[in-house]
């Protein structure tokens, strides 16, 4: 009947740990609180790998009884609560010494260009595992990219041949609707005959594109230099790709009307590194930029006559 959560931490699997027992929410103290420990933790929550065994009340002191003291897991337990302890409710310290765990989270994409793209992975309990890409669907990685703060799922890819060091693959299939607020709680149907069919491991791209803006002389309008803050940094785009029904998806998300032309502009932003490689394949149907297709590989050509500007009507 015990149940565990972490709170306080910005996230299902992060922040002060309670124990629900008999109506009550209580904590651990933090007396010989590790690593090992935070490994139960996090795979008794399905978050994955444990990062961080936080000591004296670093996500804030709880209230209740303090229901464990002296934890000293091995890591291989089903449920802290088995790790040898004092004993239930035997304790010598008060809430100032609440422990708590810094988890990874069930799922990660890996290999790509940052946290927002790359092969999926979620963690058995000892090692991450790539999921297969038969039968991998956009709803799902609509889920995926949402848990990870990473936008909008973008593309989804697959054939990423595995590696004979991989050598397992997730034996289940995702089925998430869209709408959860992450890939742990989806619907899942084991492969069928235990194998999971795949030419490779599903991959993901997520948009991690929050804002657009048209940008000359160092001021905002509706005409300029095509820039996207991208994980919180403002980038210039290529022009190289850069189409007619790019600009009217940004003149349209901006309010600015529709595109007259696209001339190429010459390089506003100091730093070579203010430049993003991402490519956009919009239809100009599309509401936002970030909603269009995005292949992030490969540097364009970016001399500094060669960035995407846009005149809206």
């Amino acid at each position: 009947s015990r149940q565990i959560r972490l709170v306080d931490g910005g996230g299902r699997c992060a922040g002060r740990v309670e124990i629900l027992d008999q109506g009550s929410w209580g904590t651990i103290c933090d007396d010989g609180w590790d690593l090992d420990d935070a490994r139960v933790v996090c795979r008794q929550l399905g978050c994955g790998e444990a990062l961080d065994a936080t000591l004296s009340s670093s996500f804030g002191a709880g209230s209740g009884p303090i229901w464990l003291d002296e934890v000293s897991c091995r890591g291989e337990e089903s449920q802290v609560w088995r790790c040898p302890t004092l004993g239930w409710r035997q304790h010598n310290c008060d809430h100032e010494e609440d422990a708590g765990v810094v988890c990874s989270g069930f799922v990660h994409l890996d290999g790509g260009d940052g946290p927002c793209s790359g092969r999926v992975e979620v963690y058995s309990g000892e090692a991450w595992i790539p999921v297969s890409d038969g039968n991998f669907t956009l709803p799902t990685a609509q889920v995926i990219c949402a848990e990870l703060g990473c936008g909008k799922a973008v593309s989804v890819q697959g054939h990423e041949l595995f590696t004979e060091s991989d050598g397992q693959v997730w034996a289940e299939e995702f089925r998430c609707e869209g709408e959860e607020p992450e890939l742990w709680v989806c619907p899942r149907v084991p492969c069928p005959g235990g194998t999971c069919h795949h030419s490779g491991a599903a991959q993901v791209v997520c948009s991690a594109y929050s804002e657009v803006r048209l940008m000359t002389n160092g001021s905002s309008q509706c005409e300029g230099q095509v820039e996207m803050n991208i994980s919180g940094r403002w980038r210039a785009l290529c022009a190289s790709h850069w189409s007619l029904a790019n600009a009217n998806v940004v003149c349209r998300q901006l309010g600015c009307g529709v595109a007259i032309s696209t001339p190429r502009g010459p390089y506003l932003v100091e730093g070579g590194d203010q430049i993003s490689t991402a490519r956009f394949h919009c239809s100009g149907a599309e509401s936002f930029l970030w909603s269009c297709p995005v292949t992030a590989l490969g540097g364009p050509d970016c001399s500094h006559g060669n960035m995407a500007s846009v005149i809206c009507s």
